[in-house]
Order: structure tokens, then C-alpha cells, then sequence
């Protein structure tokens, strides 16, 4: 009789105290979560959507599924966007990664899969995360803004990825990322930019699109949030101390409306996950919480917007982008 293959994922029920698991620990196994308390599942609601409940308000998105699902699109649009790649980055057998900002941790699982001799720690504010993980992937519930407690110079690849929005401070998240990085490890930042870009007449000085755009810029500078910091990124890293600073941008349209076949892949998916969740979002904690707009005002306001987009006569886009660096394999800083 065949024996069956050995799954490759380990359910956290199937482990009791002091089993492991492929030469891990149980306690590397786990999800991160026996480092939480229950307070962390205390989550929020608001204007029909759930939000993070350690340390409230610091990250302004949700967490509930549908922007999981849209937080996987966007995965599979970066994926895209690199050709299948996980990261723009190439690496060279990493030991040990750190991804910030995890999310769902899609990312962190495919970088586990793809280096199964890596060990690949994802962090975040949401204990999302699926409970079926690669032997050598963790989650921990943590604020990237507080000090880290994982040993300096003890990661070879730091990744942080859509984290717009939720940082008031880039030069000391990129600090903390040199200190932790070892001499040669490198570190990559990513973002979906927020910002609209077009190239002909089609977007309206008077769309309702504009006007979201505008006043989403407004809310945000009047409560200091920047969510387009990418092109402070290349500075911030060479101020830390990195070399081989490399900035990269790739075109990411609103739609399937350019005749580039990857790109109308790439076009269709991210109007989908905008339209479908990421007005919603990004807007609602914005606009109800520091902007002065009422749940319903913002609702209908955003129904105008998704409504302006699926009709398809904006040729917009924006930009993947990405930042990468290098610690310097000798450095005394």
C-alpha cells in the first residue's frame, strides 16, 4: 500500500506542548499567538467594518475578510508586477526574514515555501494569519513603531510592504531595520502608491474621483499621515546607512483599458480589489474619525466614486513601486 506524503503544513491543534515539527520547536511553530494576550481579539467595529484592537488607531485600515481578500489581490497584483517573483530583491539562500506588516501573511508563507531552510517571521497589529503554516514561518502580533526585540544583526532580508499611511516616523522604522539587519543583508520597501496619474484628458477636473482624491489628501495632511512616503524612501535608506539604494517603479493601471496584455492582467485586478474594497478601506476610518464626515456621508460619497470608476472612461494609473538597499557587509555605525 502507498503511504501518503507527509504534509508539508502544520495545523497548530495537531501540536501539544513539547512537540515539533521539522526540527522547529513548537513555539516557533505557532502563529505567534501564544505571545498575545485575549485582548488583541477584542477587535473594533465601525461603520460596518472590523479594525485592529492592539493599539487601536494606529493602523487606520480593517482586518476583517474582505480586505483579507483584498490584501491577497494585491499580493497576486505585485506578483504580476515582478513576473511571478516574490520581491524585487535578489537573494541569495536568506536564513532568517522578517516581514513587517504582514497582513495575512501570504507573502511571508510563499517566502517560507519558496526557502524552506529559512526561518520567515511575519508581524503584525491583526492575528489574521491562517493556522496552517510552512514548519519555518511564525506570526507575532507586534507594532513595527515600538522597540523591536529580536537580537541585532540577526536578519538577512527585512521586507515591508504597503505600510502607507500607518508610519509617522520612516527614518526610525529604517533604522531599527539597519540595526537589525546582519553586515550584507538587504531590505526591500514596497508600495501600492496613492496617487492617480493619467496621460490624456479623460480625468475630469470636476469627477467625483478628483474630489475623493483631493479631499483624502487633505484629511490625511491636516492629521500628518502621509500615504505616498515612496519617494522619500531611496534618501531615507542612504541616511541610515544602506548602499546599492535602488528605486524602482512600475506601471499600474485603474482598469484593463491599456492594450499591454500584462498590464490589462495587472489593470483588471487592481480596479477590482479598488472598487470592491480598498475605497472603503482606506476612506472610512480616514474620513469619519479625523475628517468630521458621518458613516452615511461617507458610504454614499464613496457609492459616486466606485460608481465614476466601473464606467470605465478614466485611463488612470498609479505605480508598484519599490525600494531596496543594502547593509554594508563592514560597517561600524
Amino acid at each position: 500500500m502507498a503511504t501518503a506524503a507527509p504534509n508539508p503544513y502544520v495545523s497548530l491543534d495537531q501540536l501539544s506542548e513539547g512537540d515539533s515539527a521539522s526540527g522547529y520547536e513548537t513555539d516557533s511553530l505557532k502563529s505567534g499567538l501564544t505571545s498575545l494576550s485575549s485582548s488583541a481579539y477584542d477587535y473594533q467595529y465601525e461603520n460596518g467594518r472590523r479594525y485592529h484592537a492592539y493599539h487601536p488607531g494606529q493602523y487606520l485600515l480593517p482586518n476583517d475578510e474582505n480586505e483579507q481578500e483584498r490584501l491577497d489581490a494585491m499580493h497576486y497584483v505585485f506578483r504580476l508586477v515582478l513576473d511571478g517573483g516574490l520581491c524585487y530583491t535578489e537573494l541569495n539562500n536568506p536564513l532568517k526574514i522578517l516581514d513587517v506588516g504582514t497582513g495575512t501573511g501570504i507573502w511571508a508563507i510563499d517566502m517560507g515555501d519558496l526557502y524552506p531552510s529559512a526561518q520567515v517571521i511575519g508581524t503584525d497589529l491583526s492575528p489574521i494569519q491562517p493556522n496552517w503554516i510552512p514548519p519555518n514561518v511564525s506570526f507575532q502580533v507586534d507594532d513595527a513603531t515600538d522597540p523591536w526585540a529580536f537580537p541585532k544583526e540577526s536578519f538577512d532580508f527585512i521586507h515591508a510592504r504597503s505600510l502607507a499611511g500607518s508610519i509617522q516616523d520612516w527614518p526610525a522604522l529604517i533604522r531599527k531595520a539597519y540595526e537589525h539587519l546582519k553586515p550584507g543583508g538587504r531590505i526591500e520597501f514596497s508600495e501600492a502608491r496613492m496617487r492617480f496619474r493619467y496621460d490624456d484628458n479623460t480625468y475630469s477636473q470636476t469627477s467625483t474621483t478628483r474630489r475623493w482624491m483631493s479631499e483624502f489628501d487633505k484629511i490625511a495632511r491636516e492629521n500628518n499621515l502621509d500615504f505616498d512616503a515612496f519617494p522619500k524612501f531611496g534618501d531615507f535608506f542612504r541616511q541610515a546607512g544602506f548602499t546599492n539604494v535602488v528605486e524602482d517603479e512600475r506601471p499600474c493601471p485603474f482598469g484593463s483599458w491599456p492594450k499591454h496584455k500584462k498590464l490589462k492582467e495587472v489593470g483588471g485586478v487592481f480596479k477590482a480589489q479598488l472598487i470592491g474594497s480598498a475605497l472603503d478601506s482606506y476612506s472610512l476610518a480616514l474620513f469619519t474619525r479625523l475628517g468630521g464626515w458621518s458613516g452615511a456621508e461617507t458610504h454614499a460619497f464613496l457609492a459616486e466614486v466606485r460608481k465614476e470608476l466601473a464606467e470605465r472612461r478614466m485611463h488612470l494609473y498609479s505605480h508598484c513601486s519599490f525600494a531596496v538597499g543594502q547593509k554594508p557587509v563592514s560597517c561600524h555605525r
